[in-house]
Parts: C-alpha cells; structure tokens; sequence
C-alpha cells in the first residue's frame, strides 16, 4: 500500500467513524450533547464542533478555499453537524483523489491563522494529514467516553471503544477519582 492509499484509506475510516457519532449522538438529547463534562471544550457537542472545525480549518489551509458551515442552533444541533461533517467530508474525499504520490510525499508549510505567515516548520503533506486524522480519532474517543451515561444510545459506540476509557466523569468527579488512586 503506498502512501497515498493510506492517507485515503485513513480518512474513509475518519468518515465512516464521523458518521457513526453523528448516527449516536441523533438519538441523545441535545441537552445531553451540551452538558458540561470533564472532557476538552466541555461537552460532546464543543468536542463534535472542535473536530469539524479542525477537518474544516486544515482544509482550507490546504486547498485555500472556504467551506460552509451550517447554523448550530436549538432543535437543529445534529442537522447542523451533519450537515456541516458530510460537505467536509465530500470535500476532503474530493481533495484526498486529486492528489498525487509526489504531492503526498512533497513538504508544506505550517501556516499560523492569525498572521497568515509560515511558522518554522515544513513537514511532508502526509504527516499533515495523519496528524489532523489522529486529532480527530483523540477527541472521537473522548467523546466516546461519555457513553456510558446515553443509555441505550451507548451500544453504537462499540466500534469506537478506546482501551482504557471508562466513562464520562461530571465536573470535578475525575480529580476525585484520580486522587482516590494515588
């Protein structure tokens, strides 16, 4: 398998693995999916839109053009999100075919969004995308923790079981649980 088959072959699981959050997270409620919990930007629904937005962000770093991202508003939170993942998705499948092995292997600049300037550092485009990828499964599996409390919803995260992760602890309860084991 060459590089690039990879690369291709990593973010059509990166899709598949989206869509089959996106598939659970409809059936919880959207008070669920906003309730504050110990995982990074708060609760599933900050963790769902971080990685969108990073998909979304790297892609236009990318390619230099701009995607739309559908309204999250009260009713629509999971329209919005597949909505907003299926054209990244459609985007990223469409960018992945029009590369090359040569472009794959060549080296791009990291650009800082704020100056729009390189920073001091190239690296081979499919690092890049390995890296976005692996963002991407870090905060599924974060999301996946909270599993535990959705109820029946929780058997379609399965598939998506990190080794290791427990659950989904509520403000506060994970410092408690790790100072209990030290």
């Amino acid at each position: 398998m060459s590089t690039l088959e990879m690369v291709r072959a990593l973010y059509a699981y990166h899709e598949w693995a989206d869509d089959r959050l996106l598939a659970t997270a409809s059936r919880v409620n959207e008070e669920d999916l906003a309730r504050k919990v110990e995982i990074p930007f708060g609760c599933v629904q900050g963790n769902l839109l971080h990685i969108l937005g990073s998909q979304v962000s790297w892609l236009m770093r990318l390619t230099g053009k701009t995607l739309p991202i559908a309204k999250v508003e009260p009713g629509r939170v999971v329209a919005a999100l597949r909505e907003s993942f299926g054209g990244a998705h459609e985007a990223l499948r469409e960018y992945l075919a029009a590369l090359s092995d040569d472009q794959v292997e060549a080296t791009v600049p990291f650009i800082d969004f704020e100056s729009n300037r390189p920073h001091n550092l190239e690296r081979p485009l499919w690092e890049v995308l390995l890296s976005v990828g692996s963002h991407g499964m870090s905060h599924r599996s974060e999301v996946h923790s909270c599993s535990p409390r959705w109820g029946r919803a929780r058997s379609s995260w399965t598939t998506l079981n990190s080794p290791g992760v427990t659950g989904c602890a509520e403000p506060g309860e994970r410092s408690r649980r790790l100072s209990r084991r030290g």
